[in-house]
């Protein structure tokens, strides 16, 4: 008996819902008007790192340490910046300056190079300059410890078309294979794609 009230009051219940909702107005049509980010972010490379510090602190460190905060100022040349997260620079010190807390106590020499190797000479963006199929670039890094390859990640998840590899598998000795974690951000010197580890060349 309890069980038949209690059915009979779920049915009334649902029964003034679905009521209620017969006076709603139709849903009208709405007209999806598409519209991409723009990549144009108005300041210098150095400016935007210093505007995003929480994530680029450490490479800030680094550019200091070394002297070559010009590379980043400078609007005379364009020059494309592969932007090491905080998470690249720590997963740098770990393996190539063991037992440091701070990348300022790297080797200087070591630090440099790895700043030299991700500036490109040129801008290079999934905006026409790279292709799907992999191209070797001038770092700032010279000899063969500064060959680099790179190229637009082909795939077919939405999400990843237009990122940016870096010597992509096979293209470049026994390079590891890096991703951009964020690609196409273009400063007024050139075109800067974050990583979430460090770029380098293995024969």
């Amino acid at each position: 008996m309890k069980k038949t009230i209690l059915y009979k009051t779920l049915f009334f219940c649902w029964t003034i819902l679905a009521l209620t909702g017969c006076d709603l107005d139709l849903q009208k049509n709405y007209d999806y008007e598409p519209s991409v980010d723009d990549p144009y972010v108005k300041v210098t490379a150095w400016e935007y790192f210093q505007d995003h510090k929480d994530m680029f602190s450490e490479l800030i460190a680094a550019i200091e340490y070394t002297g070559l905060k010009d590379y980043y100022t400078q609007t005379d040349n364009k020059y494309t910046f592969l932007a090491l997260d905080n998470t690249a620079m720590q997963n740098f010190r770990n393996n190539e300056c063991s037992g440091v807390a701070t990348i300022t106590e790297c080797d200087a020499s070591k630090v440099t190079d790895l700043l030299l190797y991700h500036i490109v000479d040129g801008e290079y963006s999934s905006y026409g300059q790279l292709q799907v199929d992999p191209m070797f670039v001038l770092t700032m890094l010279k000899g063969e410890n500064g060959l680099m390859t790179m190229s637009v990640w082909k795939n077919p998840w939405q999400a990843a078309v237009g990122k940016i590899l870096v010597n992509q598998t096979g293209s470049n000795g026994k390079s590891p294979q890096r991703q951009a974690k964020t690609s196409n951000i273009l400063p007024t010197n050139g075109v800067i794609h974050i990583f979430e580890n460090y770029c380098k060349y293995s024969k």
